[in-house]
């Protein structure tokens, strides 16, 4: 074999990956062939990876050299025990890369395979987008009641986001002529997955959005919401009204999407079956589904405040 750093050269020429992807790779392995110049009291220059252990008898006396195993990658995984998951996959891939590219050529073992370093025991704890519980999703509408300055736009953008679990961009981009008004459902076109899908509104919201395109001379073909200026609104527009509304509400702050993730938490804690979410989400995998659904959501069901009852009392007059 050739030394560590000609190797590197030639699997720089050959291997395919994009060119981001083999700068951070390059990165890491000339981070390790740094580690193996220190561990061999050797220049880079000099080091043979099948010339890595050196053996000795039992008076000192040197032997043979044996080809890098998976002590010495264990040992060097060892010393990057504290760094975070993301630096130590990057290394891993990295590593990896090279030897079975080694590997496949020159039929050079593989240390890789045989090493004890286990990637998976420093995944970080997954950490679960932050949701709306009932309780506040009342007060947010509340806040929405008690300072909006454009009250039923803002009451029907937040409550369809609430209760479809549609992408932000899916219902910015619903058109007026999308909405079966009659039998409250609404046909998203444009949608992530590139896949269209019906979305069913609550009994009787599509004639009480038909009548709010209406106060406003909505066209079939104008966006349902839409500034003042006539122009669409934006994600931007509508994250910086939820943080108002939030901190009016005194309520921990979320994001827009959070919204979706409340949505497809509720549907689960009702019961609702998780490939019904999965198609309401518009999803193509269920694991995806499966991590929309935080595990830690409190229940209050049968939470009931009195105040809570006057602002639905109020929505079902005004929607």
């Amino acid at each position: 074999m050739k030394t560590v750093l000609d190797e590197l050269k030639i699997y720089n020429s050959n291997v395919r990956l994009s060119k981001k992807t083999l700068t951070n790779y390059n990165y890491s392995l000339k981070k390790f062939i740094s580690y193996l110049s220190n561990e061999m009291n050797t220049n880079p220059k000099d080091i043979y990876l099948d010339k890595v252990i050196l053996l000795i008898d039992s008076s000192g006396k040197p032997l043979r050299y044996m080809s890098i195993n998976s002590i010495v990658i264990d040992n060097y995984f060892l010393l990057l025990k504290d760094k975070s998951y993301h630096v130590l996959k990057d290394k891993y891939k990295a590593l990896m890369s090279f030897f079975r590219f080694l590997e496949n050529n020159y039929y050079f073992e593989n240390p890789m395979i045989q090493i004890k370093f286990q990637l998976k025991d420093y995944l970080p704890e997954k950490k679960f987008s932050k949701v709306l519980t009932r309780g506040n999703i009342l007060k947010l509408l509340n806040s929405i009641i008690t300072h909006s300055n454009n009250l039923m736009t803002d009451i029907l953008l937040f409550t369809l986001l609430i209760s479809t679990g549609c992408r932000i961009s899916e219902i910015l981009n619903l058109k007026c002529e999308d909405i079966d008004f009659e039998n409250d459902k609404f046909l998203l076109v444009k949608t992530k997955t590139k896949h269209q899908r019906m979305i069913f509104l609550r009994p009787g919201m599509g004639i009480e959005i038909h009548k709010y395109t209406l106060s406003l001379n909505r066209k079939a073909s104008d966006y349902l919401f839409m500034k003042d200026s006539q122009k669409q609104y934006t994600r931007n527009d509508v994250e910086l009204l939820l943080k108002k509304y939030l901190q009016l509400a005194n309520l921990p702050p979320i994001n827009i999407h959070g919204l979706r993730h409340t949505f497809a938490t509720l549907m689960a804690d009702q019961g609702a079956p998780m490939d019904i979410i999965r198609q309401l989400l518009g999803h193509e995998s269920l694991i995806t589904t499966k991590e929309y659904i935080n595990p830690h959501y409190v229940r209050n069901r049968n939470f009931i405040i009195p105040n809570n009852e006057l602002i639905l009392d109020y929505l079902k007059k005004k929607l």
